[in-house]
């Protein structure tokens, strides 16, 4: 359906990753191992969930193009640290050559633009998040947050909301609908949930150019595994549109 460049790769969109979390290091190789064997086109290292972060570098390089996350515990991830040393392992990634960083709008401003800065100094791709474990928002109110990340100087913005129910599930789909006159940038979004698993097979059919899907246990309520994800989008999407 198109491309999207992260670092010095290039990916057919829709793109499915495999995001991999857990607590040891060993145990996330062999979760990016199963990701790469079950079709996933790129990794995320959800290096959050290690219980020590010591040594998180082992699992580089990966045979596939890496989104490096290190997610804040009050968007749902397992860091619960010193921001400045949250940080400082996104900057390692960046130096050691990730293709993509992930980092939440939420981080302090300093700390989110030397993330940035760098990044873009260094040919890695860098994705802005939000994510509300509560609720699905407003169009409008989904919008303006686009608009902010995109503001932001991210190269890929990323909405996550949770769905109750299906009124939300469909709002979402709405919102990227709608989204793609709205900013100059590539939008992921979808919503948490049981209710709002059929955001995350829609999506990608409305311009969402990356999937997110679990590589053993999932990193996000709702989430899918790689297998069934990659059969879903290859039964939903024509071959001539892949």
């Amino acid at each position: 359906m198109g491309e999207l460049r992260l670092g010095k790769h290039k990916l057919s969109t829709p793109a499915i990753c495999g995001s991999v979390m857990a607590e040891k290091v060993d145990e996330m190789k062999a979760g990016v191992a199963k990701a790469i064997e079950q079709g996933a086109d790129l990794v995320e290292l959800r290096v959050d969930g290690l219980h020590d972060q010591a040594g998180w570098e082992e699992l580089l390089p990966v045979k596939a193009p890496v989104i490096l996350t290190n997610r804040l515990e009050s968007e749902g991830g397992g860091f619960k640290g010193d921001e400045n040393k949250r940080i400082e392992v996104l900057l390692q990634g960046v130096a050691r050559g990730v293709s993509c960083i992930d980092i939440e709008l939420s981080t302090p401003e300093p700390l989110r633009e030397r993330v940035v800065s760098q990044a873009k100094k260094s040919g890695v791709a860098v994705i802005m998040s939000c994510h509300d474990f509560s609720i699905t928002p407003s169009i409008e109110v989904m919008i303006g947050t686009a608009k902010r990340l995109a503001g932001a100087g991210c190269d890929i913005a990323k909405i996550v909301t949770f769905a109750e129910g299906t009124e939300d599930a469909l709002r979402m789909l709405d919102f990227l609908a709608q989204v793609q006159d709205e900013v100059a940038v590539p939008i992921i979004a979808f919503a948490m949930g049981d209710a709002g698993k059929i955001t995350r097979i829609a999506a990608p059919i409305l311009g969402s150019p990356i999937v997110y899907a679990a590589a053993g246990k999932a990193t996000a309520p709702g989430q899918l595994d790689v297998a069934t994800m990659k059969r879903l989008l290859h039964e939903l999407i024509p071959k001539e549109k892949r």
